[in-house]
This record gives C-alpha cells, structure tokens and sequence, in this order.
C-alpha cells in the first residue's frame, strides 16, 4: 500500500505534510513534516495540492495561508481542544472583558478553529504556536494592554510564569487583576502528566533529564529541566542524545525520538499519552482519499467561510510577521 500511495501521490503532483503526533506510517512517508509553526511556514509557500495529515484546524490553517491551492485531509480529525473554545463561550468571555472596561488584546493559540482566529482578527489580534508564544506574548505587552489568552490556559499560564507575570482563568477569582486572562481550556494528552510522574523518575535515574511541551499544567513545567515545544523538545533531544530522559509529549513523537535518536528515553506519565484525534489517520485513510481523488471523486477538501478567511487571515498574517 506505501507504494500505491507514493505513486498517486507523484501522478497527481500532490504534496503529502504530516504533524510530528501522526501514526509512522504516515509521517515515515511525508513530503513535509513539522509542528503547527514549521508547517505553516512551510505549507504556505507551495504551488501545488496539498493532503495535510494532523487535525482541522491544521488544514485550515493552511487554506487560508494558501488558499490558492487544494486542501484535503484523510480524516477531518477534531482536537479536543479546539472543541473547548466554542464560539459561544469565546463571545461571553469577550462580552465579559467589555462589561469589566478592560482594554485587552486577544491571543489565539493555532489549536483552534478558523471561526474563532477569525474573532481574534477581527479584535486585532494574533495566533500563536506553542514556539512562538513568547514572541507574540512580549509583542502584544508593548500595546499596553491586557491579554486575553485562549483556548489553552496552560501554556497561557506557562508563559505568564516565564515571563514574570500574573495569568488567571476567567471568572476565577479576581482574575481582571491578571496580566493574562486565560480561557479555560486544555489539551486531553498533555494533562495526563503529573508531577507524581516526575517525582518518580527522578527518584529512580536521579541524573534523568524531564522534557515537557508547555501544554503540561504549570506543576509539571515548573519540575521539568527543559520546556518547549514539539519543534524545540526535538532539537533539544538531538543535541542531548545520550541523555536519560523522561518527555512528556504526545506518544508517537516521544516513541519515534527514541526509534532514531536516543534509546534512554521514557515516555512521562503512567498511561499512553497517545492523541486519539491525530491518530484518526491511518495509511489507509490516506490511500482512500488518493484512490478518490484519482478517480475524480475527492472528499474532504478544506473550505473556509470567505468573512472568516479574511479575519483569521489578518491574525494568522500578525503571527507570521513577528516570527519572520
């Protein structure tokens, strides 16, 4: 099957991209691979179809960075944390913050939908990723006003710890004293790390290196050694690559780490750490879908709303110009 697809893949001119958190069976074969920041940069400058293996959110963002191509997704796979930041409940927070006169500016985290990145921009806003949080955090403070962080209140909380700030969830106790006021969201895999974990191995490999994505609650990075993001825990394993380490991130990243770069790794916590929605992709799924579009039947091809695709344009052009 790996070879049909790499041969409709090359009859059709198609680009195949995969996120680090897809099945190896997937992400072995890609054109493109890379965490939400890398892939857009990169999905962003092609001239030809695209299939994107990762989550919803993914593909839109990559149609309105590039809307000029055809996007498709073997599986319209939904992260659960995008599913937390309904529009309903981003437009009552927003109500909120306007009923208190606070003077805020709204950042988005990318693992949400092209509805609510279009709110962002709409409020002048910016999209971040999990490696770009600290640059669009430190641009949006130069406006002098409060953010508004969503849907993550993790890495919103992470980043306020790191940078000398207050971050509290909205409606929490006197959270318009925050200097970042989060949306009370989370990602379902990165909230199975806990800092029982942590105390574990560093009991049992006193001299054990603990890597953990910034979606980890702020317990956790506050133990880690080193806190980044996929991209950023990726280039830290190569450059510690005899090191025992114990990284809590999802698993097939962590799994495949230990497969090419560094056998003393552990995954950090007690259960799987497997995301159900990137794992959604099979090859098959994927052999479906070019077996489709072969025969002139191709489904699942990324549209986006022309009024939203011009707001969250706006917030995602923001993210991409500080990070240029």
């Amino acid at each position: 099957m790996v070879n049909e697809v790499k041969e409709l893949l090359k009859k059709h001119k198609i680009t195949l991209a995969a996120h680090y958190y897809e099945k190896d069976e997937v992400f072995d074969i890609a054109d493109i691979t890379g965490d939400s920041l890398e892939l857009a940069k990169k999905t962003a400058k092609l001239t030809n179809p695209l299939i994107f293996c990762g989550v919803s959110f993914m593909g839109e963002s990559a149609k309105i960075l590039n809307p000029s191509i055809p996007v498709y997704m073997p599986k319209l796979a939904s992260c659960s944390m995008a599913r937390m930041a309904e529009i309903d409940k981003v437009k009552k927070d927003i109500e909120l913050l306007k009923k208190e006169n606070i003077d805020f500016i709204p950042i988005c985290y990318v693992n949400s939908s092209a509805a609510v990145k279009a709110i962002v921009g709409e409020l002048d806003g910016s999209i971040c990723t999990s490696s770009s949080a600290d640059k669009i955090i430190k641009w949006a403070l130069k406006q002098n006003k409060k953010i508004y962080f969503l849907p993550d209140k993790n890495l919103g909380t992470n980043m306020a710890n790191k940078l000398g700030l207050i971050a509290k969830v909205i409606e929490t106790q006197n959270w318009q004293d925050a200097d970042i006021i989060c949306f009370n969201g989370h990602c379902s895999v990165h909230q199975l790390f806990m800092p029982e974990h942590v105390e574990f191995y560093k009991e049992k490999y006193p001299d054990i290196k603990i890597v953990v994505h910034p979606e980890c609650s702020p317990e956790v990075c506050k133990m880690a050694d080193f806190v980044g993001s996929t991209s950023q825990i990726l280039n830290y394993v190569k450059n510690h690559p005899n090191e025992k380490m114990a990284i809590g991130t999802e698993f097939n990243f962590v799994n495949r780490m230990k497969r090419d770069i560094n056998p003393n790794i552990y995954i950090l916590s007690s259960t799987k750490p497997e995301c159900p929605s990137m794992n959604e992709t099979t090859l098959k799924e994927l052999y479906n879908l070019l077996k489709a579009i072969d025969e002139g039947n191709p489904y699942n091809e990324i549209k986006v709303d022309e009024k939203v695709y011009k707001y969250a344009l706006k917030a995602l052009n923001q993210m991409m110009e500080i990070v240029k």
